[in-house]
């Protein structure tokens, strides 16, 4: 059956958090972010013929009966946390997973396996995918055995919030006031790696039972002054006016040969399959300089914003933006039918 016959009432659901208007957090710009993400996927969705409604989620109390009594086909969920608490992110899926009703993207368990940096490493270790030593902090350590520099970062947010050019450590005595401002500011456990110096990579993957990797794209370091350590901080991420956000534009298709290419992908498909990746996700791979790879994490549902990473690996793939949301709400859809046919 042709999918262009499948017409569904679609609910766009996003995280709104309360405190956007309460804060000059500059962490909270990537939060912001969504909103845009959704009115692409809303106006995406209106131009396939779905029925379309964009829903952001403030109150799970009073945002639930509104959803049941909506009686929508399809969530297409795009919540990245609740309330400015991206560890919620999980739950929100977990709970459209109890109401019974098919939603896009990753389940519940690969959200909070991916966010947890450290549950995500040690899955990556134990099969065999090559990823940066590491340590776990939940205090101030005296030292650590690792090789320098070093990297630090909260072990579950996500979209390079706690990131910045500080996190890199380049030696003992830098090591105790960065890790304790991160565990001051984000009252969690703090992972250090060694830092890979080298290219960086992310390798886009769609699709479920036989998932497809689409072009691969690079984080360009090239402008990047020597004022700057060569990351993908929140800096160089969210705040448009820094430096950074301009000397490290996202290419793709990255400049690779074939066999980089192919070890790229096949990498990328070891980590989506490992951690259970759904619909779409992006897996972010350092080289160094010897050409060894090494994988930093895997991001499920990443932000697909027109001008996003993702939907410039789409394009350069040959894919549509309108013809990837139709793809990813058809194959929840179908996901729904086949659970219920078991």
């Amino acid at each position: 059956m042709s999918t262009r016959l499948n017409r569904f009432k679609v609910i766009v659901t996003f995280n709104e958090s309360k405190s956007f208007q309460d804060t000059l957090d500059p962490d909270i710009i990537s939060e912001a972010a969504v909103q845009d993400e959704a009115r692409a996927v809303y106006s995406a969705l209106l131009e396939r013929g779905h029925q379309a409604e964009y829903f952001p989620v403030k109150n799970i109390y009073e945002d639930l009966p509104q959803i049941r009594a909506m009686k929508p086909d399809v969530i297409f969920n795009l919540c990245e946390g609740y309330l400015g608490n991206a560890r919620q992110e999980m739950n929100l899926a977990g709970i459209w997973e109890l109401m019974d009703i098919p939603f896009t993207g990753n389940a519940p368990l690969t959200l909070g396996l991916a966010q947890n940096k450290l549950l995500a490493k040690e899955l990556f270790v134990s099969n065999g995918i090559p990823t940066p030593p590491y340590r776990i902090y939940s205090e101030i350590p005296a030292g650590c055995d690792l090789e320098y520099p070093l990297i630090a970062k909260p072990v579950a947010e996500d979209g390079s919030v706690g990131i910045t050019q500080r996190s890199v450590i380049h030696n003992q005595s830098d090591l105790e006031p960065v890790i304790g401002a991160l565990l001051q500011k984000y009252r969690q456990p703090i992972l250090v790696e060694k830092f890979i110096p080298g290219r960086e990579f992310n390798v886009s993957v769609m699709g479920n039972q036989d998932p497809e990797v689409l072009a691969v794209g690079e984080i360009d370091y090239r402008n990047v002054t020597d004022d700057f350590v060569k990351i993908t901080s929140y800096e160089a991420k969210w705040l448009e006016e820094h430096p950074l956000y301009k000397q490290t534009p996202s290419v793709c298709p990255a400049d690779v040969d074939p066999g980089l290419r192919r070890r790229l992908g096949a990498l990328a498909l070891d980590v989506y399959r490992c951690l259970q990746g759904r619909d779409y996700g992006r897996v972010d791979i350092r080289m160094d300089e010897d050409n060894q790879l090494f994988v930093l994490e895997y991001n499920p549902n990443p932000d697909i914003s027109p001008d996003a990473g993702f939907v410039k690996a789409l394009r350069a793939a040959g894919w549509e933006y309108g013809a990837f949301v139709e793809f990813i709400v058809q194959q929840a859809f179908a996901r729904k039918n086949h659970e219920s046919n078991r």
